[in-house]
């Protein structure tokens, strides 16, 4: 969406085609239905391709062509890929990932099987009760890290109440234009997440600006 207002700016949005390849079904499929359905909704309209279910299984750069595990192929004049995540391998070579390739850890205090060792942010699994992961965002590690903070802290000095992180979460969805779209809710509900997906206001793209220059007074 952000290329598409920057072709917008600059007039070639009419000569330009912009499409999107996901592995997902569809984008914030963990929020559940309402908001993939709002996310995707905004990137429909803004005249980009949505194709949901497309992974890649290879790029040739010589020829401009994108392979496709369903058989579909695609080419493409300039290409903006996001590649697999993975925990880093100093990680691995810990021995700290379980089965699921990740860092398995209390979903409330981030304490891993190891007594003494917690992880945070994107090294994580942990599962949700929709059967999908806690997506890994920012917003996410910055909690944990909270938490996991406060009761290291507390278990040194020897007083005060253990605190537990509970899921919830937000994020600002750049949508081009000065706009962007709000979503925010309890990540660990059940049956499923309860997230609340906001359409795209300016409102919202200034209270992500807001955010960022908070963020970076208050901790750098």
């Amino acid at each position: 969406m952000l290329i598409d207002a920057d072709l917008r700016r600059r007039g070639l949005r009419d000569s330009v085609s912009i499409d999107l390849f996901t592995a997902e079904p569809g984008p914030m499929g963990v929020a559940g239905p309402e908001a993939t359905a709002a996310v995707r909704g905004m990137v429909e309209a803004k005249g980009i391709a949505y194709h949901p279910e497309h992974q890649v299984t290879r790029v040739d750069a010589a020829t401009r062509r994108l392979f496709f595990a369903n058989g579909v192929e695609a080419g493409f004049d300039l290409l903006v890929h996001v590649p697999p995540i993975r925990p880093p391998r100093v990680v691995v070579d810990a021995g700290l990932t379980g089965p699921t390739g990740w860092v398995e850890v209390d979903r409330h205090t981030l304490d891993t099987r190891f007594p003494g060792v917690y992880a945070i942010g994107d090294v994580t699994a942990i599962p949700l009760a929709m059967g999908k992961p806690l997506p890994k965002a920012g917003v996410f590690a910055h909690g944990q890290a909270e938490v996991v903070a406060r009761n290291i802290a507390m278990s040194i000095a020897g007083h005060g109440a253990a605190v537990r992180f509970d899921g919830h979460g937000a994020c600002f969805v750049e949508a081009g234009g000065g706009r962007a779209g709000f979503g925010s809710g309890d990540f660990y509900a059940e049956p499923r997440p309860a997230v609340l997906m906001r359409r795209p206001r300016r409102m919202w793209h200034a209270g992500k600006v807001l955010f960022e220059k908070h963020w970076f007074w208050r901790w750098l």
